[in-house]
Order: C-alpha cells, then structure tokens, then sequence
C-alpha cells in the first residue's frame, strides 16, 4: 500500500460545498494540491432546514468556492446534487469519474438544523434532518466506495459536537449526528485496509446554522455564547475544519476516528 503524504494531484467530492464549512474545507483541501468538485443543491424538497425555505442557493453559492480553489491554481467542478435523492448521488459520482478520472477524498459535509421540542415535532421535520445528515452519507459513501478502493482514498464526514452530547430542541439532530459516528466506526471496519474513515466534530462556526437557528434559540448574541461556552475565548473557523480534513486525508493509519474541533467545548463541565 503506497503511503500517501500529499494531496498533489487529487480529486476530492465536498458535499455541501457551497455552504461556509465546506467553503473552508475544500479551500484546504485545495491548497494542499486536490482538485475539487462541489456537490450542492439550490432548492431542497423540505423548508425544514435552517434556511426555513426550500430555496437555499447551495450551488449558487458554490462559485465563491470555485473562485477559491481556483486561487490555489486547482481544477473546481459544481454539481448539483442533492445527496437524499440516489439517483442524483449516482450521477454525480459518474460525472466526477467522467470529467476526473478518479475520486481520492470524499467530504460529507451537507447537513441541516431545525429546533423543535420532541413533543412539538411533526414526523416530516424529524424526517428531513435524518434524511440529509444520515441518509446522504450513506447514499453518497455507498456509489463512491468502489472508485475510493481503487484510489486508496479517504472518507471524511462532518458530524459535530452534537454526536458526543445531548441538547433540548434538538433530539433529531443530536440523534444524526451520534448516527453520523457510528457510522464512521462501522464503515472505517468495512473498508479497511483500502480506505480511511473519519470524523470531523465541529464545534461554534459562524454559520447560518448558529445565526438563523441557535443564536436566536438561546437568546444571547453570537459573542456572548463564545464567552460563556468555549473555554479559548473565540469561535471555529471554516478552515480549521479544512485543515482537519486535509489530517485525515494524507493520514493512512488514522480511521474509525472523530476529532472535536471546539476550543474546549466538551471539557467546560462546571
């Protein structure tokens, strides 16, 4: 097995690219030498999300991306994709394989967030959220194993903190994102010793996820929640992210792990 300690020459799927967090992590992925296609969707069959709206312009905002990887003189490829449906997957998988050759590094990063007690919430809501944090890796991982065998590559999906800990509200996506590391670990199993699965946890980004969802639900600015809750004083960054992923890529004897990336988060106990 040939160890691999560059990205020179690489082709890496990002889905949710078109999002802040995949912005970052295929911007690294990029600067380390990858080429990269952006998987995202402008409309979703669901508003339960935190665009509250069908419409979320995904593959809209993929050009910012493209405009990035671009930057570190690397090829940038957008599809649309939307990683629930199986029939998108496989033809997403099939036009990267057309246009590239091969697949090195897949990223499942899309993923979405509503807040909803338990008791309050209708089955659709519960539905969505699994469909797109749980579901899509799934269907995304399973039409590009047999290309990541070939190239001896790498899975990497974004999970959260929210995989280690409970919260009020968020039973559902607390719930996929446990799902998203056990999926991990049993995959990382599955496809070893050809091909590397990982986890990445994120922890405080200032996303929409938190500006339209969480920083409203918990009633304090975005400021006042990285003072009280993360014990480094500052929020993650989208390229902090990224820079973990490009860890786990070059990395062939690192799999079946997850890596919290939250300034402390999980440790502020008392």
């Amino acid at each position: 097995m040939v160890e691999k300690t560059s990205l020179e020459g690489a082709v890496s799927i990002v889905t949710g690219g078109g999002g802040d967090i995949g912005h970052g992590i295929a911007t690294e992925l990029a600067a380390a030498g990858s080429d990269i296609v952006i998987a995202d969707v402008d409309v979703l069959d669901t508003a339960y999300n935190q665009q509250s709206s069908t419409e979320i312009g995904g593959a809209a905002h993929a050009q910012e991306v493209v405009e990035a990887v671009e930057a570190h003189d690397r090829r940038a490829h957008v599809i649309e994709c939307d990683v629930t449906k199986a029939d998108q997957v496989q033809a997403m998988v099939d036009e990267v394989v057309s246009e590239f050759g091969k697949i090195d590094v897949l990223v499942n990063n899309a993923g979405i967030i509503t807040v909803t007690p338990t008791v309050e919430m209708d089955e659709q809501e519960w539905d969505s959220v699994m469909d797109v944090n749980v579901k899509g890796p799934f269907l995304v991982s399973r039409a590009a194993i047999p290309h990541l065998q070939e190239a001896e590559g790498t899975i990497i999906n974004t999970a959260s903190i929210a995989g280690h800990i409970g919260a009020g509200g968020l039973a559902h996506y607390c719930a996929s994102k446990h799902a998203v590391l056990g999926f991990t670990k049993s995959l990382a199993l599955e496809l070893a010793p050809d091909v590397t699965v990982n986890a990445i946890c994120p922890g405080i980004v200032n996303t929409p996820m938190w500006e339209d969802v969480l920083t409203p639900e918990l009633g304090e600015s975005f400021d006042e929640t990285i003072a009280r809750a993360i014990p480094m004083g500052r929020d993650q960054k989208p390229e902090d992210m990224g820079r973990l992923a490009v860890f786990f890529a070059e990395n062939r004897n690192v799999t079946g792990e997850s890596v919290v990336v939250d300034g402390g988060i999980l440790q502020n106990v008392i």
